[in-house]
């Protein structure tokens, strides 16, 4: 029989080492160990008992020393609680001792390693810490700590709660069937991602969260300065990204005080401000505002381990706009006019873009939302400005609807505003909308263990076919459909109750006014929603014998998941007016989990694609020829209807395509119900004279260095690739580009 160790050696189990420490213990009480608690130790230890044990309690064949240890416990406390007590104090003495030691050789490690930031993390690994210095080793070296609170916590309130279920969280974690995002980050609860309405900074600005800042906004130069401060201040507050949806709203209201109502008329005239004497257009006053922004948000903060804040801006059509703001009020009552916001947000498009030519910034993520009608988008020209913009190399994301009734932001979360009491007609509630959490599912794990679970094998030999069971069976669906879809509820009714538990905690930190985001008004827990990630889907398909391809088969199989998803976050949401859950499902990006879930499930004997070292966060293989049509069909309405909080699909392009051939994308996008998508073509840096192109490259034009960095999307954000994890470099490297070689009837 074999054990794992606590560094995950699998080794042979010796039982004389047991039976030394239990004579240990008993000599530390001055109790005699005889031959009759010899035999019964030996009894409880043998190799068919604890096979059986294993396989019936712990659920797995391997059990790891604490859990032989929890068997000594439960033994000795039946055999002799004196001893029992002497065993316990000592193993917890053991485990101090060990901690403590484990952190501080792990600084030593972390320090001395020449790895990146990303790969010496232990857990959740983020590209968005450039470099390594005392700020983030500080946060890596709590995580452990964090996570043993998060636990603690969880569980306390889930034995009030959900009693029946407080001790299978902790299974289902260290099971690896779910995974918390960002549970190590922070010992005490936070909201996950969030978009915020921005009328309180206009209205009172960020002094009513930071009691520091004397009053709101009044000109232009301010309100960069108060909302470059409000990201940073939001970005505590919170684990993953903050948007702002109104960020050009906003901006507009301070141009206008500044230059007058129609300034979008008069760009190019010359002026002064009341901070600057110097004479500048306003076109440049606006970029000077522009640049304020970004080059403030792009800088690290110490608060979350030296990272940049996660941040991303909204960019409407004209539809969208009239939808959202069209009864938007400022406190000044006026409105907002269209023509003004669109030229704000031509402007920052085509600034920015520019900008990357400078200096391959990663902050905000863009993104573009647009209204079809089933046909085409409503507004024309913003469907050009969509397609000239990504032929001229920009990098953002689109997320087109057949209403307003929904937004995208960040890297995937679309969150349905409509069942969100979202008031698009007050300028009171502006967009606020998130996710409180995020408890991703391991589909390849829980597909195996329901195949293992009603076949009688826990575990299948090395040599078993894994789509045995289920290969050539005529009624193929409905035989392990059903079953699948039944052991799927039972996981999900589970994890409804662990969400239900962290929101509670949520609402109530909320009520003791620890939360600055919604004292000042501009963010609410009941806003958020509880989200179910997804993860492992294609390599679960792949298990059952299926091709990840545009094929009935496969699509069938990801709309019994995703669908029974949707269908029991719809079952479980509970809209009460003052303290609603809300339940919503996304394919999570995944940056470091479709690595840890890979190796997870590797070393404990699960089935894993040989040919991959992560799972992915797609429809498709990033890693195969899968057509860019197909991808963008993969992703369209006959899967993206159940994924309520968002899928996006990444289209890895080798070169940029033309205007007229991004218009027939979108086209093709319309038609097939494609909703959320970008197109990624890696930028190239050269390290000796800083030329940038946005192409790829092995050497530069300019200078003829190869001395190069290659920039692209780890997930949803912009990254040089030598800030990746190690398993996301190994990955980034087998991504497949498509030629440019585009054509659509």
């Amino acid at each position: 029989m074999y054990i794992y160790k606590r560094k995950g050696q699998k080794v042979l189990f010796d039982k004389q080492k047991i039976i030394n420490s239990v004579m240990s213990a008993y000599k530390s009480v001055g109790e005699d160990f005889g031959q009759s608690e010899s035999s019964s130790l030996s009894r409880h230890f043998n190799t068919h008992n604890l096979n059986e044990w294993c396989v019936s309690e712990l659920g797995k064949m391997i059990p790891s020393v604490e859990d032989i240890q929890d068997r000594v416990e439960k033994w000795l406390m039946a055999e002799n609680p004196k001893v029992a007590k002497a065993y316990i104090l000592y193993r917890e003495q053991k485990k101090q001792a060990r901690f403590i030691k484990e952190r501080i050789n792990y600084m030593e490690e972390y320090s001395q390693s020449h790895d990146n930031a990303a790969t010496s993390s232990e857990t959740d690994a983020n590209a968005n810490v450039t470099i390594k210095n005392v700020a983030n080793l500080e946060g890596e070296v709590y995580k452990t700590t964090n996570r043993l609170i998060q636990r603690a916590r969880m569980k306390e309130k889930l034995n009030k709660l959900f009693p029946e279920v407080a001790k299978q969280y902790e299974a289902d974690l260290n099971h690896h069937i779910i995974y918390t995002h960002d549970e190590a980050s922070t010992p005490v609860l936070k909201q996950y991602c969030m978009a915020v309405s921005l009328y309180p900074l206009m209205m009172e600005g960020v002094g009513n969260i930071d009691e520091v800042t004397p009053s709101e906004p009044n000109d232009l130069q301010s309100f960069s300065g108060q909302i470059t401060n409000l990201t940073f201040l939001l970005s505590s507050q919170c684990k993953g990204a903050v948007a702002f949806g109104e960020y050009f709203i906003a901006l507009n209201y301070y141009i206008i005080k500044e230059f007058g109502s129609v300034w979008y008329e008069k760009l190019d005239i010359i002026t002064t401000t009341e901070h600057c004497s110097q004479k500048r257009t306003i076109r440049d006053q606006i970029y000077k505002a522009f640049k304020q922004f970004v080059w403030g948000i792009n800088q690290p903060a110490g608060n979350r381990s030296y990272q940049s804040p996660f941040t991303n801006v909204s960019y409407y059509d004209n539809t969208y706009f009239n939808s959202l703001f069209g009864e938007f009020m400022y406190p000044d009552g006026s409105k907002p006019q269209w023509a003004a916001i669109d030229c704000l947000q031509r402007l920052f498009l085509k600034w920015f873009n520019k900008l990357r030519e400078k200096q391959i910034l990663t902050f905000p993520v863009e993104t573009l939302a647009m209204v079809h009608d089933g046909d085409d988008i409503i507004d024309k020209e913003y469907k050009d400005l969509c397609a000239e913009m990504y032929a001229e190399g920009h990098s953002f994301f689109t997320y087109i609807s057949d209403s307003a009734d929904s937004l995208a932001s960040c890297c995937r979360l679309k969150n349905e505003l409509t069942e969100n009491t979202f008031n698009p007609t007050s300028g009171l509630t502006g967009v606020m909308t998130g996710s409180c959490n995020v408890i991703t599912l391991n589909i390849n794990r829980i597909v195996q263990d329901c195949d293992r679970y009603y076949n009688g094998e826990l575990y299948p030999d090395e040599d078993d076919n894994p789509s045995k069971h289920w290969e050539g069976q005529v009624l193929w669906k409905c035989t392990f459909y059903p079953l699948l879809k039944e052991y799927l509820i039972k996981i999900l009714d589970r994890v409804y109750k662990y969400h239900i538990a962290f929101k509670t905690m949520l609402y109530e930190l909320e009520d003791r006014g620890m939360f600055a985001a919604s004292n000042g008004g501009y963010i609410y827990i009941s806003k958020l929603y509880s989200t179910i990630g997804i993860n492992g889907l294609n390599e679960a398909a792949r298990f059952l014998g299926m091709t990840v391809s545009n094929n009935k088969k496969y699509i069938e199989f990801l709309q019994l998941v995703l669908g029974t998803i949707k269908e029991q976050n719809k079952a479980y949401s509970i809209h009460n007016a003052n303290r609603p859950f809300l339940f919503n499902s996304e394919v999570v990006p995944a940056e470091g989990l479709g690595g840890k879930n890979y190796n997870w499930d590797k070393s404990e004997n699960y089935w894993v694609p040989e040919d991959e070292n992560l799972y992915n966060s797609y429809f498709y293989d990033a890693h195969d020829d899968t057509s860019v049509l197909d991808k963008f069909i993969l992703h369209g309405r006959q899967t993206y209807q159940y994924t309520d909080g968002g899928s996006a699909a990444h289209i890895n392009l080798e070169d940029h395509l033309s205007k007229e051939q991004y218009l027939k994308l979108i086209d093709f996008a319309i038609a097939e119900g494609t909703s959320y998508f970008t197109f990624n073509i890696p930028n190239s840096k050269c390290e000796d004279c800083g030329h940038i192109v946005k192409k790829p490259m092995g050497k530069c034009p300019k200078c003829g260095s190869t001395n190069v960095t290659q920039y692209t999307r780890v997930i949803g954000y912009l990254r040089p690739i030598k800030s990746f994890g190690a398993d996301r470099q190994i990955e980034a490297d087998k991504r497949i580009y498509s030629e440019n070689s585009l054509s659509i009837n």
